[in-house]
């Protein structure tokens, strides 16, 4: 390291050292917190932006993680994976025009919501012999917000 730098890297290392540190002065300055703040801060809720999305919101922003593979219009072409316009209550592995693997063409699962979550949380335990790339959605919430919004999303009329 050159001498030159010396100087940089060292305020620096001072700089990051002090971040997240409140300065003395300032604190001391800053009039105290009235009870009525204090209880109001203690009280707010502490959830998460995820938790405080609407169902829709939710399952629009989950499904960003699906349409890579897949699209879900009416009539809307299949891509690595079937369109998804539609699925729930339909036979699985029939969608026209698509090239299933034997194990989903042979199946008798009918995509209820409840096959879907099970499909959804880990594709190659329901359906062993499946070509699902996917590692699955593990959280409940997740699968139920992105499977409302295929429901949702399939009772849209086609543009």
């Amino acid at each position: 390291m050159k001498i030159s730098t010396l100087p940089i890297v060292f305020i620096s290392v001072i700089t990051l050292s002090t971040c997240g540190k409140s300065d003395a002065n300032t604190a001391s300055s800053a009039p105290a917190p009235t009870p009525q703040a204090q209880s109001t801060a203690a009280s707010a809720p502490t959830e998460s932006p995820v938790a405080v999305m609407s169902p829709a919101e939710r399952g629009a922003k989950v499904y960003k993680r699906c349409k890579a593979c897949h699209t879900i219009n009416a009539g809307g072409k299949n891509r690595v994976g079937p369109n998804l316009w539609g699925i729930v209550g339909k036979q699985a592995g029939q969608a026209e025009g698509f090239a299933y693997s034997k194990a989903m063409e042979n199946s008798d699962v009918i995509w209820t919501e409840e096959n879907l979550s099970a499909y959804l949380l880990k594709p190659t335990d329901f359906l062993p012999g499946g070509r699902m790339a996917f590692a699955g959605l593990k959280k409940e919430e997740d699968r139920e917000a992105v499977i409302a919004y295929i429901k949702a999303e399939s009772e849209t009329p086609a543009e």
